[in-house]
């Protein structure tokens, strides 16, 4: 499949007015992601995916993608699991270009990698998601503004690209089994794919 439909495919496309936020939103599901220059929403439920706000303070666009490493070493951005991950991050890049981002300005705030999924703890999925796009970010040498990786907890996350401004809830009370499953699901699917090719904080 050439690359721009594969793009295409990852692109979210659930968009809706948000009441709450009085703002446009797009809703960005695992294996997704969105970029835009318009002054709205962009939200994501977490687990033991990552999700990174990318943004560009001068022009003012911005994005977010939601990932999952499959299997392999976290730190070898040339692995199976690594170039996965890579590709993630390049799709969102590029499209931020794109839209007249430039990469030498681009901040990145990080969310994520929490041990939420039975069965996803052993291998420590979400840990390594997070040192993972720790790594990632380093290498490419763009600023972390905020990071809130780990835990046991789901995650909300609404990001605002125009002004750079992430509101993160955990839920600390609320075992979401559409989260799980879509998770689950996307596992799957990299997978497959794989073998065949409480407190609101705002940062």
């Amino acid at each position: 499949m050439p690359l721009k439909e594969a793009a295409q495919e990852h692109l979210a496309t659930r968009r809706y007015f948000d009441r709450q936020f009085e703002s446009d939103a797009m809703k960005v599901l695992p294996g997704e992601y969105y970029a835009t220059s318009e002054d709205m929403m962009i939200t994501t439920l977490l687990g033991s995916c990552v999700a990174v706000c990318l943004y560009d303070p001068i022009s003012k666009v911005g994005g977010m993608n939601h990932f999952l490493l499959p299997e392999g070493d976290p730190n070898d951005l040339l692995s199976a699991s690594g170039r996965y991950g890579v590709y993630a991050m390049e799709l969102l890049i590029n499209h931020l270009v794109k839209l007249g981002a430039r990469r030498d300005r681009f901040r990145a705030k990080i969310f994520g990698g929490g041990a939420v999924i039975r069965g996803m703890v052993h291998n420590n999925v979400g840990k390594n998601n997070a040192e993972f796009i720790q790594a990632y970010l380093h290498n490419e040498l763009i600023p972390i503004d905020a990071s809130d990786l780990l835990d046991i907890y789901p995650r909300r996350v609404n990001f605002f690209p125009a002004s750079g401004r992430a509101l993160m809830k955990k839920l600390k009370n609320h075992y979401d089994h559409e989260l799980i499953d879509n998770e689950l699901r996307y596992k799957k699917a990299v997978v497959e794919s794989q073998i065949d090719s409480g407190e609101i904080d705002l940062f």
